[in-house]
């Protein structure tokens, strides 16, 4: 199977594009234009695509003879400061599935978080609910299938790693503060678990045409993940809460001064109301048995000199 992956140089992309060859697809790769060199894996044959998601023309070239799309491309990780989640998320998906009308694609998959909608009051949410919309409308000529997912946790991951950082650089001597406490209920999902289930979707034609909400074996609160990474990294120290109104407000001003300041609007949406889905459905649907966050933390954040 040719599969176009967008968004392939990201977090989740890159372990994929590598996963995707390995099981012997025919694997390419939506690159915008630039000057930057991508960073895609090493050692892995890949073809290249030079497109953007606005331009449909180039899409249509890069789904040429493709059977099937991992759309990954989204906006949400730069933060409202880079004002990239409608043009992204929205536009591009929207391009992406006219482009791919009447062309040789049979699939789409699509990540969403859990609790997308498109009448949520949240952008990211909001944003990939519309996105969902594009690519399940009537007129398509490819099924889509779509995985909504608890926060995807690995190296370099995008929810552990801010937090981590947090971990690390706050005063030993002073409490963690946390939104409302840390009480927001979690469904981290172990990235080699997702790349699993998105091979399982592209191989199996039984998973096209429908919607899974997956998350690893267990709900945790905020406050308990924080917990379990200061324990691994040494960094025992209490939790006490910060109004969520203080937080958004702090993340405002600190990733507007600073843009690589790890916090920002939409990451705190993910922790403004518990999102989870049935611990069950890896096992029960995809025969994947997900792993514990407790065991996983050792090979996230391996320990100096271990």
């Amino acid at each position: 199977m040719r599969v176009l992956v967008t968004g392939a140089t990201g977090f989740i992309g890159r372990r994929l594009v590598a996963a995707l060859v390995d099981a012997g697809h025919t694997v390419r790769v939506l690159l915008r234009p630039g000057v930057r060199e991508p960073a895609l894996p090493k050692g892995r044959p890949v073809e290249l695509a030079l497109a953007a998601l606005h331009d449909r023309s180039g899409l249509q070239t890069a789904l040429a003879h493709v059977d099937a799309v991992v759309h990954l491309a989204t906006g949400a990780h730069r933060g409202p400061r880079a004002a990239a989640l409608y043009p992204v998320d929205v536009q591009g998906t929207r391009q992406l599935a006219l482009a791919a009308r009447g062309r040789r694609v049979r699939l789409v998959v699509y990540l969403s978080p859990l609790g997308t909608s498109p009448t949520s009051a949240y952008p990211v949410f909001k944003a990939k609910g519309l996105a969902e919309q594009a690519l399940t409308r009537p007129e398509n000529t490819f099924a889509t299938t779509i995985l909504r997912v608890g926060p995807v946790v690995g190296p370099r991951d995008h929810f552990l790693t801010p937090l981590a950082w947090l971990v690390r650089t706050w005063p030993a001597w002073f409490p963690l503060l946390l939104p409302g406490g840390g009480s927001t209920l979690l469904h981290p999902l172990w990235l080699e678990d997702l790349v699993a289930a998105l091979l399982v979707v592209l191989e199996e034609p039984a998973f096209w045409g429908r919607v899974y909400e997956i998350g690893g074996p267990e709900h945790l609160t905020l406050a308990e993940v924080v917990t379990m990474l200061q324990r691994h990294l040494g960094r025992p120290r209490p939790v006490w809460p910060l109004p969520p109104l203080l937080a958004r407000w702090a993340a405002f001003w600190l990733h507007n001064l600073w843009p690589r300041f790890p916090f920002h609007a939409y990451w705190l949406d993910t922790l403004a109301a518990p999102r989870t889905a049935d611990p069950d459905t890896l096992p029960r649907e995809f025969g994947i048995l997900p792993e514990r966050l407790a065991y996983l933390l050792p090979l996230i954040f391996p320990r100096e000199g271990g």
